[in-house]
């Protein structure tokens, strides 16, 4: 099994916590759902971290069979037409988006 770590770290914009939770949760999660070779997504929202832990504001888990399967979903046509809802999300965020990819032992 393999999981697909998006890191969202930084913050919302001032105004924008609530319509970018709502974003991420009713249509981002659904959005990879839906994508070819996808078996899950968790979304993470960060209630109590430690001192010096990393400004996180959401993280996003995308399980998958295979790296097969990883790479299936990034080149697909559904999973650019979906990045156009990423790019929405992101003009109401400060701060960067990152990937690691993980293999599940």
């Amino acid at each position: 099994m393999w999981t697909r770590s998006a890191f969202w770290i930084g913050a919302p914009k001032a105004g924008f916590e609530a319509p970018f939770k709502v974003g991420v949760t009713d249509v981002l999660v659904p959005g990879l759902t839906s994508l070819p070779g996808v078996k899950g997504v968790t979304a993470l929202w960060p209630d109590r971290c430690e001192q010096g832990a990393p400004q996180i504001a959401c993280q996003i888990l995308v399980q998958f069979a295979s790296m097969a399967d990883i790479d299936l979903m990034l080149s697909s046509q559904q999973r650019q037409a979906l990045r156009l809802e990423v790019v929405k999300l992101a003009e109401m965020f400060d701060g960067t988006i990152s990937h690691i990819d993980y293999h599940v032992g």
